[in-house]
């Protein structure tokens, strides 16, 4: 994204004038500088998708779980989804809803960029929370079906146990060679080298098709259904080109997060909090992602996608940063973020003086930023493999900040998240 000086001062001054400044970031912290988020929503959201171009900074998790706890505690949020595993997720909701089960331990099951202490803070505050509000409690929602463990398949099993004992052994016979047991990738992996790997999707496909033909009216019947949905996709997802990288995996992954987010929606009426990165939460139709040394990925994202099922009923939210350290997740130390430089959006976001702040995109702005707001951008994205020397490099784009986002929350200076249990994920 290039700019004028001119532009460029046009632009900060409407930052400063509009923007409002955030005095804290930690969960706990009083909500008061959050506040001015609700009347960006205009009483209009009902899913509110937001995530950074990192998972790997302390102060932008910490941000997320505190806007979680105010759209919970302020705007009658009664759901947040995760773009996490959908059986470990479950175990989750289980944990937040009755105590049953130990957090920690299912969230060392989890990838590694959600086995930190922020993740779970936001996991005990949720059930604190519901241990006080026992009739209204929030439900945690799993959206990746990148796994699959043997915990769906009893989810079915059992249902079609106590609804259709007879078609039992039909059912069975369908799951019999694609149950994963415990080594989930091993199994992802078999799946994928097989020559012929038509014969277990229709396997899949017609244990779904064999709970659609059940009772709707029996007791789980909606979950199990939506769970033999779930085992549907994960071999949909895999019956792609044998690299996970495949595009056309990663816009079929798109895809299943935005029905099943929307399938939780439109079953529970619940307003949901989406918990993601920027790359799927923005309204990216064209989004693109650049992680060197691959090539550009890209590929429509779910936040589109949920645009087009709701309407403005979607609201994002993008979280940026200046500078600062983030966790690898690896062996290596932490990643160390420059000031960012042009052509990235964020030395404008993070221009001296700003400080960190909460910008409505709503809000009329003059010309020259009306102007650089629909102009191509260009946001960090930040993965495994970032070079810091070429920082620019390492980007989102495929849109604006227009397109991409409702409202802006930036950070000035970021420090590594941190892993579970002091260990090193």
């Amino acid at each position: 994204m290039t700019i004028s000086p001119a532009t460029r001062a046009e632009v900060l001054e409407w930052i400063r004038r509009t923007a409002h400044p955030l005095s804290a970031v930690e969960l706990s912290a009083p909500l008061d500088d959050l506040r001015p988020l609700i009347g960006a929503l205009d009483g209009r959201a009902t899913v509110v998708g937001y995530g950074s171009g990192t998972r790997g900074a302390h102060e932008v998790f910490a941000l997320q779980a505190r806007i979680a706890r105010l759209l919970v505690e302020e705007a009658g949020f009664r759901a947040v989804a995760l773009d996490e595993d959908w059986t470990l997720v479950g175990r989750l909701d289980a944990y937040v809803r009755t105590g049953a089960g130990d957090a920690h331990s299912v969230l060392k099951q989890m990838d590694a960029r959600s086995r930190t202490q922020e993740i779970l803070e936001l996991i005990e505050w949720l059930r604190e929370f519901n241990g006080a509000h026992l009739a209204d409690p929030v439900r945690l929602v799993g959206l990746n079906v990148q796994q699959m463990r043997d915990a769906a398949y009893d989810t079915v099993v059992e249902h079609v146990r106590r609804a259709a004992p007879e078609r039992l052994d039909e059912l069975n016979a369908c799951y019999a060679e694609l149950r994963p047991g415990a080594d989930v990738p091993a199994h992802s992996l078999r799946f994928r080298n097989l020559p012929d790997r038509r014969m277990w999707i229709d396997r899949a496909q017609s244990a779904h098709a064999l709970v659609v033909g059940l009772p709707r009216q029996a007791d789980g019947h909606a979950w199990a259904l939506r769970t033999a949905r779930a085992i549907v996709q994960y071999y949909e997802l895999h019956d792609h080109d044998s690299r996970p990288s495949d595009p056309r995996n990663m816009a079929y992954l798109e895809r299943s997060f935005a029905e099943n987010l929307t399938w939780w929606r439109e079953h529970t009426g619940q307003k949901v909090v989406f918990w993601s990165s920027s790359s799927h939460t923005s309204d990216g139709r064209a989004r693109a992602i650049n992680f060197p040394p691959g090539p550009a990925r890209v590929s429509r994202n779910t936040g589109s996608h949920l645009r087009e099922r709701l309407g403005r009923g979607y609201v994002s939210i993008g979280l940026t940063f200046g500078s600062g350290e983030l966790a690898t997740y690896t062996d290596a130390p932490p990643h160390r973020v420059p000031d960012a430089r042009p052509p990235l959006t964020e030395s404008v976001l993070s221009a001296p003086g700003l400080g960190s702040y909460l910008l409505d995109l709503g809000v009329d702005a003059p010309p020259a930023a009306a102007e650089w707001l629909s102009q191509a951008a260009r946001l960090r994205a930040i993965g495994t493999h970032y070079d810091p020397d070429d920082d620019a490099s390492h980007h989102m784009t495929g849109g604006s900040l227009a397109e991409w986002f409702d409202v802006l929350v930036h950070h000035g200076h970021v420090t590594p998240s941190r892993p579970l249990g002091g260990e090193n994920p």
